[in-house]
């Protein structure tokens, strides 16, 4: 057998039977170090299905530490067996959807399974891994693999999909340009922001969180990563003009990298000094995020490319100030309510974090704006508009 027992398998009656049945590839939502599309699958998971009578939601999961969705009703979750991960996608969830005689498969992470024949949703957040970077830092091997194999794979199956699903006006352009696909059939279904980000913490909850990792209030936050396009090289190098013109300045922690890849960076830029200023936390547990950003001054976001930017609005529903950069979906996401800066030039950065550290009437505005902004992002509307296009596709069967 290809799936082990189900988390949470709901009894059907004969009138059920007649649903159909939504496939849904969530395959590393199980592993407890989630990030950005593991992050957005679990939250959309959580508000399915909405009373709806049509459907009935079957969910396809690599088999993993953390059953995050077993308290959760209304769906089945079919915990299928381990495997590396294109040998999953491309081999044993295929059989495992044909087994369960799923009507719709919906992917949910920017690949899918090339042989199979049932009507195929893709949510495709970017093609950036088709950009040919010219950052000097060097992805990893498993993002290079990662990479390569998307690259392989992703035109043939967006071509392929009957529905595309992505997550902003920029990328949808992006992806229709980029891989001759007709606009109309890319549907952009924004990311959301949990319900916790907006509200204020209390202040032993914030100091809990931060004794955690070791952290003291007033940072600015970076939220890294071993991806050139997140632009650490330009963070360390603005942080250093912060310092050489505010010596108090504030520290800058750093989420999502490990001392020695921000060490050998550091020692690659010439700023091996900054290492007494700089607080690394590595992976930050999802349930300690609204504390983390409600004990910054500031988010760092000069990302050079993005899908969404969920950091963004989950920064500003914490009442956060943000800057970011001007290029890419950020705009879009940042609204009117963050500071954009040019990520090629770290001095704008620094400009900026100076203007926010030295102006309290800005930074509260900001804060403030940021908070309206970012109930224009939840995850109820997201799932509401994943329903829709549920129904859109059932409708061409």
């Amino acid at each position: 057998m290809l799936l082990t027992d189900a988390v949470l398998t709901p009894k059907q009656s004969d009138s059920e039977n007649s649903k159909l049945k939504i496939a849904i590839e969530v395959q590393r939502v199980f592993r407890p170090n989630k990030h950005g599309m593991e992050v957005v699958a679990h939250e959309l998971l959580k508000r399915l299905p909405l009373g709806d009578d049509v459907f009935d939601y079957h969910v396809m999961v690599k088999d993993d530490i953390d059953k995050c969705l077993s308290s959760i009703p209304g769906r089945f979750i079919h915990i299928i067996k381990k495997a590396p991960y294109f040998i999953w996608e491309q081999i044993i969830l295929p059989k495992a959807c044909k087994q369960i005689n799923a009507d719709i498969l919906h992917c949910t992470s920017n690949t899918a399974p090339l042989n199979s024949k049932i009507p195929l949703i893709l949510t495709l957040h970017d093609v950036i891994f088709l950009e040919k970077s010219k950052i000097r830092t060097s992805a990893s091997w498993y993002q290079r693999l990662g990479n390569m194999y998307r690259a392989l794979i992703v035109s043939r199956i967006a071509k392929k999909a009957v529905r595309i699903i992505t997550v902003s006006e920029f990328q949808k352009k992006v992806i229709s340009e980029t891989l001759n696909i007709p606009a109309e059939k890319i549907s952009v279904v924004y990311n959301g922001v949990d319900e916790r980000f907006f509200n204020k913490c209390s202040d032993e909850n914030i100091v809990k969180a931060l004794q955690k990792y070791k952290l003291k209030r007033g940072y600015m936050f970076f939220m890294a990563n071993t991806d050139p396009r997140k632009n650490t090289i330009g963070v360390v190098n603005a942080y250093a003009q912060l310092l050489l013109k505010e010596p108090d300045g504030p520290r800058l922690v750093m989420k999502g990298l490990k001392p020695d890849q921000v060490h050998e960076i550091l020692e690659h830029e010439n700023l091996a000094w900054l290492k007494e200023h700089i607080d690394i936390t590595g992976y930050v547990a999802y349930e300690d995020l609204p504390a983390i950003y409600q004990g910054a001054s500031m988010l760092w976001f000069p990302s050079f490319s993005e899908g969404f930017g969920l950091p963004i609005a989950e920064a500003m529903a914490s009442g956060v100030p943000v800057i970011t950069s001007f290029n890419s979906c950020m705009p879009e996401i940042g609204g009117e309510s963050a500071l954009f800066i040019d990520p090629k030039k770290p001095s704008t950065l620094t400009a900026a974090a100076l203007l926010i550290l030295n102006d309290a009437t800005i930074a509260a505005q900001l804060a403030e704006a940021g908070k309206k902004w970012a109930l224009s992002f939840t995850w109820d509307a997201a799932a509401r508009k994943t329903v829709s296009i549920y129904h859109e596709v059932a409708n061409m069967l």
